[in-house]
């Protein structure tokens, strides 16, 4: 069958899947294949990046993008002298559209993606991604405590086989360990679901409203 590019409504309905988030869309270009560079600075901490991440719906598609026949390449369509980006924000309607070269700071990264949570989704954002933070430092505490207490495990039932009486000693530290991470994955999915807001009525819609209330007077 012959391949052509869809309408970019129809494009938009394609990556959504009819996920309400924010859309971030990502191309590979030869130069950073495999890698999302674009997204990701190679210098700095990303780890606020990809926490932000998981408040998009995020779609990376690969250099042939930009092939005229592709399915999705209106997706990248650009206004002639304007450079194509390598990624963009955008809300599920295809409306709103950010583009970013691909070279952005993180300070513009995260204050674009900042806009869009804001504008999207009610609750504080900035609040939740300080105590997701938080969280991560924990598991990291959880996983390392767990880790010196089978050590110690391993090491007594080398000296003294299964039957030493230490073993249900460290079997309740290891399985309070798991209680508390439990408790710490309940906390991350709390803070994570953050509730979308409604989409902007079109403005005819808008339009109408002022005679619907005329007519009610």
């Amino acid at each position: 069958m012959a391949r052509f590019a869809l309408p970019v409504e129809k494009a938009y309905e394609v990556v959504t899947s009819n996920d309400k988030r924010p859309l971030l869309i990502m191309r590979e270009c030869e130069k950073c294949k495999g890698t999302d560079h674009a997204l990701l600075s190679r210098t700095m901490s990303n780890e606020q990046t990809v926490l932000l991440t998981g408040w998009f719906r995020c779609v990376k598609l690969g250099p042939n993008i930009l092939e005229k026949d592709h399915p999705l390449t209106n997706l990248f369509k650009v206004e002639k002298g304007e450079k194509v980006p390598h990624l963009f924000f955008v809300d599920p309607d295809g409306t709103h559209k950010t583009p970013l070269s691909g070279t952005q700071s993180q300070r513009d990264l995260w204050k674009t993606m900042f806009a869009y949570l804001d504008r999207c989704y009610d609750g504080n954002a900035k609040k939740s991604l300080k105590e997701l933070r938080k969280i991560l430092d924990q598991y990291d505490r959880v996983d390392g405590l767990e880790q010196e207490v089978m050590v110690r495990m391993d090491r007594e039932i080398e000296k003294k086989g299964l039957k030493s009486k230490k073993l249900k000693k460290y079997q309740k530290q290891i399985d309070k360990l798991a209680k508390e991470r439990q408790k710490l994955v309940k906390k991350e999915k709390d803070l994570r679901a953050l509730a979308l807001k409604e989409l902007a009525q079109p403005k005819a819609a808008a339009a109408e409203k002022p005679a619907e209330v005329g007519a009610q007077n």
